[in-house]
């Protein structure tokens, strides 16, 4: 570490001398901040010169260990000097540069700004990263790329998280995150979490929070991360102000607006945006070898595809101070999406002796439209005492997907068994009703006490329809009603929680109990086969989180929390899928909560040239979530367990630095060993998997700002294979305009030189060997963004301390994962195309 301060140093000062070299300051101001109360010296301060009125950063300088500063600047006239520290109140000062060369302040007293947790801040360097002692956040609003770039991009430079080639998205190597807008869970985004960051522009988006520990408030279900996006309508600026935004590349295209404007003690914000994404060609191989099995041994499939969409999104927030101790907020968000695809393929059956059996083409259509809504309100009572503050809140929630596909066949040759056509109708919603009450208390000067209840209503609805015809005819298709199924799940949910936190000067502390009763109830309306059931299950959980200042930008944490993970609709329900006549997927109605152990020891130092965060975590489970596959009369079918063993050792690293006052470099990467195992299956996998990336950020003259980077991905494992490697490029270049830089325009660039890439994903069991090689062509991309802000703000929406936040189902697809784990997880990491020869 040592050695890395002084070449880093060194590559500072180089780069000051040859600044000052090429520009003589005119002017220097100096002085010393000390504490107020202590008289220690307040280093790692950052300074920074404006002009009187604005907040246009002139020059900018830092405190060092005796808490010292010296800024030089080259004009005369009178100025703003802003002292900006950890933990502190922000300091502010008038300066007049004239004839003096030389301006002495001398000593500037500092005071603490508040009794919240430990954090360690970067100030002035970007990317913005905080480590407070639960969660890390990126700045999206400090990072240029993220005016013409969607979510799902930008996500692949945060800390923690990692976005593979087909935009699988993981937290930690684990799949079982949730995503909460504004500290509000979004079931639309969990659900769908790639198809919609991937259309969710990250310029309407102030930072991102991954949180990795979540205290006793938070549902102790299906959550080994939260990834919560703040959006700008928390943005600390206060009229009216409208900024739309534009943008345009070889795969999409899009726009959103945000506007927030005040009237009296109303405030409002709005943001909403339309993407188009054009159809992308995909082209599949699979292969699947049965070892026992000489006549139906080995399977080969052809595809092509072309997918694509419209999706859409809105958000609307208020506030409403109906006195100085009582604030009324309320927030709505939605999410639209119509995608579709198409696709043909061709699948052939081989014996071992390499003789074909059988083949047939295929020829599949998908519509899909699908929504989802929330809608929120918090009432915060403020009592007489600082700190104690009630809320009460309520929550709807309401998704629902539709869609229609159809599977024909055709040149059919020496098809053993009867083959239809097959359209298939399935249709799920979900209703969600919360209600909860958090009241928390000071006692004393660092002690707080937090406590709550919540109770939660959630139905689930499934109907899936079946109809039928001959392959090859055109005959009319007939509804199945043996195959057709509808299936409702009740799941009410009652939760109360205490937190405790200590806060001293180096050392905080929370420690938290949460117990939680859910009782379920399921019905097959109009069926016979299956039995209703219902079951109570009932859940202790605690959590600990402790944290210490080493120095005032130096932090160490060490945490561990219990999570439980419930299954929701995807894995219980029975529904069996069989779009294809070599493989089916059901789910299991029968399956218990998951339960598994995390903890995590991490250290972080932010300062204004050097910032790293390095985090290490253990993760295990032994009732874990999965899928898996088996082959029963030459048929793959794939189902959910309870029966997941798993261990995940985690080596985290985020690290940033600047070269200069213009030249940033960031380091972001993992590096983990994963152990899973089934006793029932008898299905064991290991190895080490990880992600590496890198950037370089460089503001050229007449204020052009380039951005630099490429990263790689290891493939991650699950039970019964691995997922695909994948490495990626990028740049950008973008420069601002008008008064203050109101009119941004960008080009970037992604993996230009691959126009296409391939991917490929293995299951292997002691049955049978599959794999999966999808190649997307026209993968590489350019494009073009614009962003244009006016108006003035002078209020900001404001937030109740508390509010609801469910994030106690765990979906199948939060992370395009079928393996998730509440503990030590895994990223299924299977490679999927639109057309598909066999549909394996």
């Amino acid at each position: 570490m040592k050695l890395l301060k002084t070449v880093l140093s060194a590559a500072v000062f180089a780069a000051s001398t040859l600044a000052f070299a090429q520009g003589k300051a005119d002017y220097t101001i100096s002085g010393m901040l000390q504490d107020s109360l202590s008289g220690a010296p307040d280093a790692y301060t950052t300074v920074r010169l404006m002009p009187v009125g604005k907040q246009q950063v002139l020059a900018v300088a830092a405190s060092d260990e005796q808490g010292r500063f010296t800024l030089r600047y080259t004009k005369s006239g009178r100025y703003t000097l802003q002292m900006l520290g950890l933990g502190r109140k922000p300091v502010v000062r008038t300066v007049e540069l004239a004839e003096a060369d030389k301006l002495e302040l001398g000593t500037i007293l500092t005071t603490e700004v508040s009794t919240e947790l430990a954090a360690a801040t970067v100030v002035a360097a970007a990317p913005l990263v905080t480590s407070q002692i639960d969660r890390l956040s990126y700045s999206m609003a400090d990072d240029p790329d993220a005016k013409a770039n969607t979510m799902i991009e930008m996500l692949r430079k945060v800390p923690l998280v990692t976005v593979d080639g087909q935009d699988n998205i993981t937290i930690n190597g684990k799949s079982d995150f949730k995503i909460y807008v504004n500290g509000k869970p979004n079931k639309m985004m969990s659900d769908n979490a790639s198809i919609v960051l991937k259309s969710f522009p990250a310029s309407v988006v102030k930072k991102v929070e991954v949180i990795t520990d979540p205290g006793a408030k938070y549902d102790a279900e299906g959550v080994s991360g939260i990834l919560n996006i703040v959006t700008e309508t928390e943005a600390e600026t206060t009229g009216y102000t409208i900024t739309p935004n534009l943008r345009f590349s070889s795969r999409d295209m899009g726009g959103n607006l945000f506007a927030m404007t005040q009237v009296g003690k109303l405030t409002l914000s709005l943001n909403g945006g339309l993407t188009h994404q054009r159809g992308m060609r995909t082209t599949t191989e699979t292969e699947r070898e049965i070892y026992d099995d000489p006549v139906n041994h080995l399977t080969r499939g052809t595809g092509e595809g072309k997918s694509g969409g419209t999706f859409g999104f809105g958000g609307l927030d208020a506030s409403y101070e109906l006195s100085a101790k009582d604030l009324l907020s309320a927030s709505a968000d939605m999410f639209v999406g119509r995608p579709k695809s198409d696709g043909t393929g061709f699948a052939e059956m081989l014996n071992a002796n390499g003789d074909r059996l059988y083949s047939y083409n295929t020829e599949t259509h998908s519509r899909q439209r699908f929504h989802g809504v929330n809608a929120s309100m918090d009432y915060q009572h403020q009592f007489a005492r600082e700190n104690q503050n009630l809320t009460l809140s309520y929550r709807f929630s309401s998704s629902r997907r539709d869609e229609r596909s159809t599977n024909l066949y055709a040149d059919l040759v020496n098809i053993p068994f009867t083959l239809s056509d097959l359209r298939v109708d399935p249709d799920g919603k979900t209703n969600e009703h919360t209600a909860q009450a958090d009241f928390t208390t000071p006692l004393g000067k660092v002690h707080t006490l937090s406590v709550g209840a919540k109770y939660i209503y959630r139905l689930n609805r499934s109907d899936n329809e079946e109809m039928t015809r001959a392959a090859g005819t055109d005959d009319d298709f007939v509804r199945d009603d043996e195959l057709s199924l509808l299936y409702r799940h009740r799941n009410d949910i009652l939760a109360a929680y205490t937190e405790y936190m200590l806060k001293l000067k180096k050392f905080s502390a929370r420690a938290g109990l949460r117990y939680e009763n859910s009782h379920i109830k399921v019905t097959y309306p109009g069926n016979t086969t299956h039995e209703p059931f219902s079951t109570t299950l009932g859940d202790l959980v605690p959590s600990l989180n402790l944290g210490y200042n080493l120095k005032p930008t130096m932090m160490l944490r060490a945490n561990y929390n219990m999570r439980i993970g419930r299954p929701d609709i995807t894995y219980l329900s029975p529904y069996v899928n069989h779009t294809s006549p070599l493989s089916i997927s059901y789910g299991s109605p029968n399956l218990t909560s998951e339960r598994g152990h995390n903890f995590e020891l991490n250290f972080s130092n932010f300062t204004q040239l050097f910032s790293v965060n390095a985090s290490l975590s253990y993760s295990t489970s032994v009732t874990g979530l999965t899928s898996y596959s088996f082959v029963e009369d030459g048929i793959q079918t794939t189902t959910y367990g309870n029966f997941l063993h798993s261990k995940m050792f985690s080596l985290n690293l985020f690290a940033n630095t600047m070269l200069s006052r213009k030249t940033t470099i960031m380091l972001n990467g993992d590096l983990g060993y994963g152990d899973y195992k089934s006793y029932r299956t008898g299905d064991h996998t290991h190895g080490f998997s990880g992600r590496v990336f890198g950037m370089l950020r460089h503001e050229w003259p007449w204020k052009i700002k380039m951005n630099l980077g490429g990263g790689y991905n290891w493939p991650r494992y699950n039970l019964q294979g691995k997922g695909q490697s994948f490495y990626f490029y990028f740049g950008s270049l973008s420069r601002s305009f008008l008064k203050d830089d109101r009119l941004t325009v960008e080009i970037n660039a992604f993996s230009i030189f691959n126009p296409k890439r391939t991917f490929r994903s293995i299951i292997e069991t002691a049955q049978f060997r599959s794999t999966n090689a999808t190649t997307v062509h026209g993968f590489g991309r350019v494009g073009i963004g614009l962003s244009w802000r006016f108006g003035s703000l002078k209020a900001t929406v404001k937030k109740a301390a508390r509010t609801i936040s469910n994030d106690d189902v765990q979906s199948s697809e939060s992370g395009s994962s079928a393996t998730s784990g509440a503990g030590a997880g895994g990223s299924s990491g299977t490679a999927t195309g639109t057309g598909s020869g066999m549909g394996m």
